[in-house]
């Protein structure tokens, strides 16, 4: 039985390097592209440039350009401040943050559960399976979102408290709330696991909450109360049943597995530390399974999740050898085989991952031109402003996006947004040329997948004309 639990460990660490390389390669390729990969990111990069235009970041909502600054100011000033130095106002600095602060990420999960285990295999082992075991930090470590940079200052956080400083990691985890304000399961867990020492919880919350507040305040005053709209209410998208469904079935591809290994470590004695992971754990699954029906979630939403579950089945893997045969859920060489099969569930989509790379590095040194970048360079000669349904074309071509089609459809439905400054800018033929996905002749989709709503269709309708279709788009000109 050792002998079999240490082959199934070394097929465990192969299947581990193999996907980090591939991670690797598909990283790098991210940071080589010019376009925008996962959607938002081209809001995200159009709302920071706006910063070094000093243009106000928090915009009131009644005239173009419209898009949802949907999130606290930290990322977005730390990336406009790379911009600056480095003189490239693209994807790259915001890209190279994203990558930093996965790493960063890995290293802090690392060393937490040598903390926990006393164990460098056991941190290792967490660090791996974070990066590679459901391809959500594959995905969303080089991506230019305030996430990766939030999940780094919560997990700083947690470090802190793990070895006891739990005062000063309020400051990091408060950070991390102002980067994204969902981050708020570490915070939790810190309070859950100090009670009952009043003053320790004292301290913490002071500390947390009063930087919050004070953080806020200025942003409140200085956006002239526009920082709550943004993040509040424009955030707060509606939930849908049926986007919950197709969530979760997500989620339970790739998660499955793993989180029945980590359940596992709940049947061992803990110590304070271990609780805090635990609670960790507990609180992010809670947050993932109440924010993963909300329009528009991805599998952000359970990165912090990702990094608990590794956290304790690295914790696991170490501390199931010293447990009595009679008390494990799982023996060594099980635990084993229940990584090994969750990491190869992953293989068909780490094959598509190699896949991509390699078409993009040869697309790149044959300098291939690809029909998008012919609309592209259409829209970036066109002298005039550009309303698009997709904000990378806009981006990409050096345009400001002019207005968030998918989020703006959202809060008008929901009455929330008052749709006439859209409309008015349509019926003012304020855009020399409009670039949509879909013809305006089909009718409005459901919510769960509407690009703009009728009332946009009709006024488009009434002063645009058809004039063709490009690299797949439909393209209007004034009527």
């Amino acid at each position: 039985m050792r002998r079999l639990g240490s082959c199934l460990w070394l097929a465990v660490a192969g299947l581990l390097g193999m996907y980090l390389c591939a991670a690797a390669w598909s990283t790098l390729e991210r940071l080589r592209s010019s376009s925008e990969y996962l959607y938002g990111e081209a809001i995200v990069l159009d709302e920071v440039r706006r910063i070094g235009l000093g243009q106000p970041l928090y915009p009131a909502p009644d005239a173009v350009p419209l898009t949802v600054t949907a999130y606290p100011p930290v990322y977005y000033l730390v990336v406009a401040g790379l911009q600056h130095l480095a003189g490239d106002t693209g994807y790259g600095p915001g890209r190279v943050v994203s990558v930093v602060a996965t790493l960063a990420a890995g290293g802090l999960l690392a060393w937490s559960v040598r903390q926990l285990a006393a164990s460098w295999p056991g941190g290792l082992l967490a660090a791996g399976l974070f990066f590679t075991q459901n391809l959500t930090a594959l995905l969303w470590a080089p991506a230019h979102r305030v996430d990766p940079l939030a999940l780094c200052l919560s997990l700083f956080g947690v470090a802190l408290a793990t070895c006891g400083r739990t005062t000063l990691a309020a400051l990091p985890l408060a950070a991390a709330v102002l980067t994204k304000p969902t981050y708020l399961a570490a915070p939790l867990a810190v309070l859950l696991t100090l009670w009952p020492a009043r003053r320790s919880v004292f301290a913490f919350a002071a500390l947390f909450i009063g930087t919050l507040c004070a953080c806020v305040g200025v942003g409140v005053w200085l956006t002239h109360g526009e920082l709550l709209w943004h993040t509040v209410v424009a955030n707060a998208n509606p939930q849908d049943l049926t986007y919950f469904s197709a969530m979760v079935g997500s989620f339970l591809q790739f998660n499955a597995l793993p989180m029945v290994a980590a359940g596992a470590a709940f049947g061992l004695c803990a110590e304070r530390s271990e609780r805090l992971w635990r609670t960790y754990f507990v609180l992010s699954g809670l947050e993932t399974l109440l924010t993963a029906g909300k329009l528009g979630a991805s599998s952000n939403y359970w990165l912090e999740l990702t990094v608990a579950t590794s956290a304790l089945i690295g914790v696991l893997a170490v501390r199931i050898t010293e447990v009595r045969p009679e008390w494990r859920f799982f023996s060594s060489a099980s635990l084993a085989a229940v990584v090994f099969a969750a990491l190869l569930a992953s293989i068909p989509a780490y094959q598509a991952t190699v896949s991509q790379a390699a078409d993009q590095e040869f697309a790149r040194l044959n300098a291939e031109t690809t029909p998008r970048m012919d609309l592209v360079h259409m829209i970036a000669d066109e002298p005039g402003a550009v309303l698009t349904d997709d904000p990378g074309l806009a981006v990409e071509a050096g345009k400001r996006v002019e207005f968030e089609f998918v989020v703006f459809t959202i809060l008008a439905t929901q009455h929330v947004w008052n749709e006439q400054p859209i409309l008015d800018a349509i019926a003012a033929r304020r855009f020399g040329l409009v670039v949509l996905i879909e013809s305006l002749d089909e009718p409005v989709r459901p919510l769960i997948s509407a690009r703009y709503t009728e009332s946009v269709r009709v006024a488009l309708r009434m002063a645009y004309a058809p004039a063709g279709q490009r690299s797949g788009y439909w393209l209007y000109r004034p009527a």
